[in-house]
């Protein structure tokens, strides 16, 4: 409900103000990334304001490598299945393809942790893969 309602209810309303759209043009760009940093920022401060969180320095460090690796290595295979001679993929298309089938985003993933891990007292301590994650990919996609 938290993410399918507001995405239904977008959509219905669309199709009745498409035309004051496109001639008022709103700034979405700028109102999305807003709110993706907002949604990032209340997600940390969440997670590490949390008193029951017990997550020591060095757990932290090889919880960033192992992400980094798992990333790193999914794009990998994915680059060496997008360029294999028989699939007859351009250049742009391996970007696309290893951008897209790597990338998972902190605002979806965030409340389906919610929803799932529902009155878990943990759940800040479950949700720091993903705060790593999302960053991670953002800095490694950028490569691309």
């Amino acid at each position: 409900m938290t993410v399918v309602v507001p995405l239904i209810i977008g959509q219905i309303v669309r199709r009745h103000i498409k035309d004051w759209l496109e001639r008022k043009k709103p700034p979405f760009g700028a109102i999305s990334s807003c709110v993706l940093l907002m949604i990032i920022y209340t997600t940390f401060c969440d997670t590490f304001s949390n008193p029951n969180i017990d997550l020591d320095k060095f757990s932290l460090i090889i919880i960033v490598f192992i992400i980094f690796f798992v990333q790193l290595s999914f794009m990998l295979l994915t680059f060496l299945f997008s360029t294999r001679n028989n699939f007859g993929f351009t250049p742009a298309d391996t970007v696309a393809i290893i951008f897209c089938s790597t990338h998972k985003s902190l605002t979806l993933g965030i409340p389906m942790l919610k929803i799932v891990f529902a009155g878990y007292e943990h759940l800040s301590l479950i949700s720091v893969p993903l705060l790593i994650y999302h960053p991670a990919q953002i800095l490694l996609g950028s490569v691309l």
